[in-house]
């Protein structure tokens, strides 16, 4: 029965194509208007040479050899894998959701044929014609289109990772969206092609005809773009691997445009970045000494701990590179003003005719430097390391070189008007002239100064500390003087009312007894007035004792004579 369709099948065909309208000669026919083989199974059907606007929807012709004109046909859904198609005319022809996997299509014309959705993975497109064709949404994993044009063609959506289209003709198309990661387009024609959103990481789009080209958004991280004309990346993401190199006389800013952009994850870098805008983006930590940066503006860039060396012209005012390594690099006529250069190694870098008015230089090592010329205005430069370096000309006017070391330095012809030169080292250093720059005390004796200061209002605090402990003691004592005196005068007035109580007639003893008891009692009176202290107190207890004993004295004896 097989046997029997195979030899049957050309016949139904032959009967197809007698039974099909022809086409007018007037009017282009439209796709599906002509046979209908749609559905069926012609891998070993004999088509005829003709198969113009064919109706070949869902039709299986996997691995055939078509020689056909297969102009407008409806080629929806139909299986084409491994078919070869090479010089095939389709121009306008309906292949949407067809599968060419692995089609060989060297020399086809697809001209302005629909080929949305269609499956073109490892297919062969050499000098293939796709001029105005819409490809949206078609898979090109790993196809090869090399010298294929694409003029105006619609590739939005399309994937071409892997895809080789190396010298193929671009211009005009639309690629928004593309997946075209690893894909090689080199040598391409691309001016005026589409690439928004474009994802064309690891691309290689060198010595590409890129004028008008347009990368809005598209990702062009670690891209190949060496020797590229008339590329313009501007909105695009990522960094690619090679640029073009910029023109010899760049203006600065004209090239590629990172401004803004954290580049801290980066891992490769274009050789030449001169004349990028690199303005306040950040690039922390990173080596870029084999980055050539000239001209390039990195104004309010942050490069802490970044390596750099080739930076002639660049403006980097304001820009952060606290703890750089720019050892031997070369900043000649590069704009540091009011950059952060605070423990930077600058050692044997090339500063000559650099401003670096109002930098921070602090503790930065600048030894055998050059920088002839050098405008270091205002600039804070405390214990910063200019030792055996050259500053002919330089300006350091109203810079403060506190605790700077310049000993063997060349100084011929360099100012420091107005600059603080304190405790500032220069050994043998001849050609220096620091006049009009001010020196205060030095920092050592202002140290010991400060301790003997301190060591005096210490011994001032003790002595006013025992002042007033004494002050207070004295209080103390005389609070307790008062008590005392207050209990031996109670004392007096009680001696006092005793002698009252006693009558001095008697004996002759008795009366001189009661006399001195009075006697005693004026004496503890008088004492008490000038008592200053407890001595005195005691001399008024004293008194009193004795004015006490002469009234207790026993007197048996006579008074019993006078009973």
């Amino acid at each position: 029965m097989r046997v029997l369709l195979r030899l049957l099948t050309p016949m139904v065909i032959l009967a197809a194509v007698t039974q099909a309208p022809a086409a007018s000669a007037e009017a282009p026919c439209r796709p599906g208007s002509g046979i209908d083989l749609s559905g069926r199974n012609l891998t070993t059907a004999a088509l005829p040479a003709d198969l113009t606007c064919a109706d070949l929807h869902g039709a299986t012709l996997d691995g055939v050899r078509l020689r056909t004109t297969l102009t407008r046909a409806d080629l929806r859904g139909a299986s084409l894998k491994g078919t070869d198609l090479s010089n095939v005319n389709m121009a306008g022809a309906d292949l949407r959701e067809a599968d060419l996997t692995e089609a060989n299509l060297p020399n086809a014309d697809l001209r302005g044929a629909d080929l949305r959705e269609v499956i073109l993975d490892d297919a062969m497109f050499a000098y293939s014609h796709l001029e105005g064709a819409d490809l949206t949404g078609v898979s090109m994993v790993r196809a090869r289109a090399y010298n294929a044009q694409f003029d105006g063609a619609t590739l939005t959506g399309a994937d071409l990772r892997g895809a080789k289209a190396y010298y193929a003709d671009l211009r005009r198309a639309d690629l928004t969206g593309v997946k075209a990661a690893d894909a090689s387009l080199y040598n391409a024609i691309l001016i005026g092609t589409v690439f928004h959103r474009a994802d064309l990481t690891k691309a290689e789009l060198y010595s590409t005809s890129a004028d008008g080209a347009s990368f809005k958004e598209a990702d062009v991280t670690e891209a190949n773009f060496r020797d590229a004309n008339g590329l313009d990346l501007a909105g695009s993401r990522g960094v690619p691997t090679e640029l073009p190199v910029p023109g010899a006389n760049c203006e600065p800013g004209s090239g590629q445009r990172y401004a803004g952009r954290d580049l801290t994850g980066v891992r490769d870098f274009p050789d030449d970045l001169s004349c990028a805008d690199l303005t306040g983006a950040r690039l922390d930590g990173l080596n870029l000494s084999s980055v050539r940066l000239d001209r390039a503006i990195l104004r309010r860039a942050s490069l802490s701990g970044t390596r750099l060396r080739s930076l002639k012209g660049a403006d980097l005012r304001e820009a952060r590179l606290t703890g750089a390594e720019l050892s031997s690099g070369d900043l000649t006529g590069a704009n540091l003003g009011s950059a952060v250069l605070a423990r930077a190694n600058l050692g044997s870098a090339d500063l000559r005719g650099a401003s670096l008015v109002g930098a921070d230089l602090r503790d930065a090592r600048l030894g055998s430097a050059k920088g002839d010329r050098a405008d270091f205005t205002r600039a804070r430069m405390e214990h910063a390391n200019l030792s055996s370096g050259q500053y002919f000309d330089a300006v350091f006017r109203d810079a403060v070189l506190v605790g700077a070391n310049l000993s063997f330095t060349r100084l011929k012809g360099a100012t420091f008007q107005g600059a603080d030169v304190t405790d500032m080292e220069t050994v043998n250093v001849d050609d220096a002239d620091l006049s009009g720059s001010t020196s205060r005390m030095p920092v050592g004796w202002i140290v010991v100064l400060w301790l003997l200061g301190l060591a005096a209002a210490a011994l001032l605090a003790r002595v006013a500390l025992g002042i007033v402990r004494r002050g207070r003691a004295a209080v103390r004592e005389r609070a307790r003087f008062e008590d005392a005196k207050r209990g031996v005068e109670e004392e007096v007035t009680s001696l006092g009312e005793e002698i009252d109580l006693l009558d001095r007639a008697g004996t002759d003893a008795e009366a001189a007894d009661w006399h001195e008891a009075l006697d005693a009692y004026d004496a503890a009176k008088a004492a008490l007035v000038t008592a200053e202290d407890e001595a005195g107190l005691k001399a008024v207890r004293d008194i009193v004792h004795r004015g006490r004993d002469a009234l207790t004295r026993p007197r048996t004896k006579g008074r019993r004579e006078r009973l």
